[in-house]
């Protein structure tokens, strides 16, 4: 007997789920349908600026295998930063090891050469830094050097000011459209952003003004950095899909 009352206790429940499903479906598809019916301008509004990156990370991969066997990695790696510290590099602040097993696939070392090589992280400020960077661990024998990223340090402010303009170009554009009708705009029904991100460029992609691309086989005379040369700007943006309603 509890065995059938149980069964159909499961049966009504079913069926009252099965009702509220229902009606939370109807619900939303009548906002839908009432969203659908109403009036709207649909726009698009951008935003961008340009900015000198002045955060530039430099990855630095020491080997033995850069000097032949010649010299450990413990003498690369106190050359390396003896070389750095000339350069005025705060190698206490801006010089970090890093995992060297994620490295290894961007400069392409075999498995071999794992046991006899350390990866380094250094952080650079500016064009000419990172020149002197290149320059002076070629100086020392390690060639095995490329730009990692580049960011500027007020990034999240800029981000934050396109995404403004970019609304306020959304509703200037609106507006423009509505004018001439002699309507109005009234509450935003919908936004959408895309292409919301700083460009970085990747070594192969990164140019130094007057000079050559910088990467893995950057080469560069010690004249070169001594002119005022700086890295190409970076572009913040932002990109906006909106929705008015119109009076």
């Amino acid at each position: 007997m509890s065995f059938i009352l149980k069964s159909i206790s499961i049966t009504i429940m079913k069926k009252i789920l099965f009702a509220l499903a229902t009606l939370i479906g109807l619900a939303t598809y009548g906002q839908e349908k009432n969203f659908i019916d109403k009036p709207y301008l649909e726009v698009q509004g951008k935003a961008d600026t340009l900015v000198t990156p002045n955060r530039i990370y430099i990855d630095v991969l020491i080997s033995e295998k850069d000097t032949k066997g010649k010299k450990s990695v413990e003498e690369l790696e106190s050359e390396m930063l003896s070389k750095l510290k000339s350069l005025d590099i705060d190698t206490e602040k801006n010089v970090t090891m890093q995992d060297m097993m994620s490295n290894y696939k961007k400069f392409f070392l075999k498995q071999t050469d794992i046991q006899k090589a350390k990866s380094y992280s250094i952080l650079v400020y500016d064009a000419k830094s990172t020149a002197k960077v290149f320059i002076g661990l070629e100086e020392v024998g390690i060639s095995n050097v490329r730009i990692d990223k580049l960011e500027h340090s007020e990034e999240a402010k800029l981000q934050l000011l396109m995404n403004t303009k970019a609304m306020e170009n959304a509703k200037a554009n609106a507006i423009s459209f509505t004018k001439p009708l002699g309507q109005n705009i009234g509450k935003v029904l919908f936004v959408s952003q895309h292409n919301n991100a700083a460009y970085r460029g990747i070594a192969s992609q990164i140019r130094i003004r007057g000079a050559s691309t910088l990467g893995a086989n950057y080469e560069m005379k010690s004249k070169d950095y001594a002119s005022n040369i700086e890295f190409e700007k970076i572009t913040i943006s932002s990109e906006v899909f909106t929705r008015f309603a119109l009076d």
